[in-house]
């Protein structure tokens, strides 16, 4: 017994007709026999499948995405974003120390602010920031409000202090002291690690795919 000969007429992509030995239908439904049917839809399903593996110009398929991939570029993104960050942060805070000039100072006033912590439960936090009298190198006399706070008062009217400023931006004066350079380097620090972390991650990764 011979078998059967099928086909199917493809126009746009759609299937606008069937041919089983010679005789077309033109939908499914007007195939009677089931098995002839089951071939037909299994042929149909064949070629959608085959639209998500299209061979490519040299006649292979290509590849498809594997998630680890795509997970690797994310984590190699973000390591090279926290790694780029915490050098330009590093960068800007060597040429601030560079150009900074100390100064002897006086504290002159505390000023206290009250900030929510938690406005849901009306928590408040009171933050204390030195105000500092200090002569820059020209010659002229500043009071300046200290930009970093503390939450118990380390300093108080009348304590002598080191002032390290910018002559440019003298407004922008910070007392020397391990507290406010170690408040320089929690943003490089931070976003240091985070990079090294991630990219250690992306290299472990990797050695494990070429393991296995």
């Amino acid at each position: 017994m011979s078998k059967k000969k099928y086909s199917i007429h493809w126009e746009s992509d759609k299937a606008a007709a069937f041919e089983i030995d010679g005789v077309v239908y033109k939908s499914l439904d007007e195939i009677p026999n089931a098995r002839d049917l089951h071939k037909i839809m299994a042929m149909m399903n064949a070629a959608e499948d085959a639209d998500f593996d299209e061979p490519s110009e040299n006649g292979k398929t290509s590849p498809a995405i594997q998630p680890e991939k795509i997970i690797l570029g994310i984590f190699t993104g973000v390591a090279i974003l926290m790694l780029l960050i915490a050098a330009i942060a590093t960068g800007s805070n060597i040429t601030r120390l560079s150009k900074e000039k100390s100064a002897p100072g006086r504290v002159v006033d505390v000023v206290v602010r009250r900030e929510y912590v938690n406005e849901q439960d009306h928590i408040i936090q009171e933050y204390y920031f030195p105000v500092v009298d200090f002569s820059t190198e020209d010659g002229h006399r500043r009071s300046v409000q200290m930009e970093t706070g503390s939450s118990s008062p380390e300093y108080e009217k009348g304590n002598e202090v080191i002032v390290r400023y910018d002559p440019s931006h003298p407004l922008q004066a910070r007392i020397s002291s391990a507290g406010s350079a170690a408040l320089m380097w929690i943003l490089p620090g931070i976003t240091g690690i985070l990079g090294l972390v991630f990219m250690g991650a992306v290299v472990l990764v990797q050695k494990v795919s070429l393991g296995t």
